[in-house]
């Protein structure tokens, strides 16, 4: 994976609380909040990096692709159910200017550095997830000496992203947030644009958990009957929880029937951490001065001027992937737990004047879509030779792509071999 410029390792955590001790009560404000209010134009969307974290396969899609340039999807059956991606927020796209910076090692605020930011939102029970998006923006110089269009890997810059069962934000006085997946990237791409020409590189990756039907990262949210229904990791019967006995299951505290998750991202800067464990710090400290951030992100909706100098956004509910339960607030997080209370900037606003952002970043996660049975290459209801026929016609002709990547490859025949081999319900 040397050659990707995102090193990884992964790590699975199961009923475990990770909420940070001593802290109680709710804090809300903009004291010590780093904000990067950076112009659209300054901010360069380098590509979008499609990583299988069990197959080790990659796809760059590069901003201003040239035509004909795919990108890569994750298994082709996948669709998107819950999203907050949509875009700048206010009416006139001012909210398209702002990022969060959530590390830049400077040390002028108490948050610079160590900390991480974490968001929530709901979604129906029982929900299995296969590929997730993240997004990451930087100033860390770098190269491009493969020519790829992207930056090789600053060394000793690495996110790591956490999602969790029962999240509902750092409630005061309770804890009820289980682990589910955590992954590290390391040697993340960044900025090779030339240095002091005020610019900062965007990148966003969709991480697919799902290689093939017997090797899966997958992870189902808010599992009410034990039953996993495939995917590779889950919290067994959470869904049916209420450890503080208040009446309120641990999977819906905000009771509105659907189950809480949340999101947290941490980065670590040059020069400050030991990813491969040989005692060495892994890049230059004099690199770690720079910032890196996340951008903010919508769920489908709209601005709503309420006509008292305050504004609201009105989540739209009725796409698939509808961004369910965000809210206009966030928390920090340290060593995989809350280590604050809750944060906004100050109220959303479209105010020309003074545009504030939703206090909300980019998040989406896909599922496993409608169940076809894709080896079924004939849709006769049944797995046999001529499934087998058509699969190597379709390999040496245009229809070869079978898992969606962009690419015709080894891994369309270990695809198609492992959901032939898996069967159909």
């Amino acid at each position: 994976m040397e050659n990707t410029g995102m090193r990884s390792g992964f790590g699975v955590a199961l009923a475990v609380c990770l909420c940070a001790g001593g802290v109680t009560g709710v804090a809300l404000g903009n004291e010590d909040i780093s904000v990067a209010q950076v112009k659209s134009a300054n901010v360069v969307d380098v590509a979008h990096i499609y990583y299988n974290m069990a197959s080790g396969e990659r796809v760059i899609t590069l901003a201003n692709a040239p035509a004909g340039q795919t990108s890569g999807a994750d298994t082709g059956t996948s669709e998107s159910i819950w999203a907050s991606l949509s875009g700048p927020g206010c009416p006139d796209g001012s909210g398209d200017s702002f990022f969060f910076v959530v590390d830049d090692n400077s040390r002028t605020s108490e948050f610079a550095t160590g900390f991480g930011v974490a968001n929530w939102g709901d979604i129906e029970k029982n929900t299995v997830v296969d590929c997730v998006h993240i997004d990451w923006i930087t100033d860390h110089d770098d190269v491009d000496l493969d020519s790829d269009g992207i930056g090789d890997g600053v060394e000793g810059l690495g996110g790591q992203w956490r999602w969790s069962d029962t999240d509902n934000g750092p409630r005061a006085g309770y804890c009820a947030r289980m682990p589910l997946i955590t992954f590290t990237f390391q040697n993340l791409p960044g900025d090779t644009s030339p240095s002091g020409d005020n610019t900062v590189a965007g990148y966003s990756a969709d991480i697919d958990l799902t290689a093939t039907f017997s090797s899966s990262l997958s992870f189902e949210i808010c599992d009410t009957d034990s039953d996993s229904q495939g995917a590779a990791v889950f919290n067994p019967g959470i869904g049916n929880m209420d450890a503080d006995f208040d009446g309120l299951l641990d999977s819906d505290l905000d009771g509105d029937g659907l189950s809480d998750w949340g999101w947290s991202v941490n980065f670590f800067q040059p020069g400050t951490h030991d990813f491969d464990g040989d005692g060495v710090l892994d890049g230059d400290f004099a690199d770690s001065m720079k910032a890196i951030g996340i951008p903010f992100g919508y769920p489908e909706g709209s601005a709503i001027d309420n006509g008292d100098g305050t504004w609201s956004f009105a989540i739209d509910s009725a796409p698939s992937d509808a961004g369910n339960g965000s809210e206009d607030l966030f928390a920090f997080t340290q060593g995989g737990g809350y280590a604050s209370g809750m944060f906004w900037f100050g109220g959303f606003s479209c105010d020309p004047a003074d545009v504030t952002p939703r206090a909300n970043f980019a998040a989406q996660l896909f599922g496993p879509g409608d169940g076809v049975c894709r080896p079924d290459l004939n849709n006769d209801g049944s797995l046999n030779f001529f499934d087998i026929s058509i699969f190597l016609q379709d390999f040496v002709g245009p229809n070869c792509d079978y898992n969606n990547d962009g690419q015709c490859n080894f891994f369309d025949v270990s695809a198609f071999l492992a959901d032939f081999a898996a069967g159909c319900p």
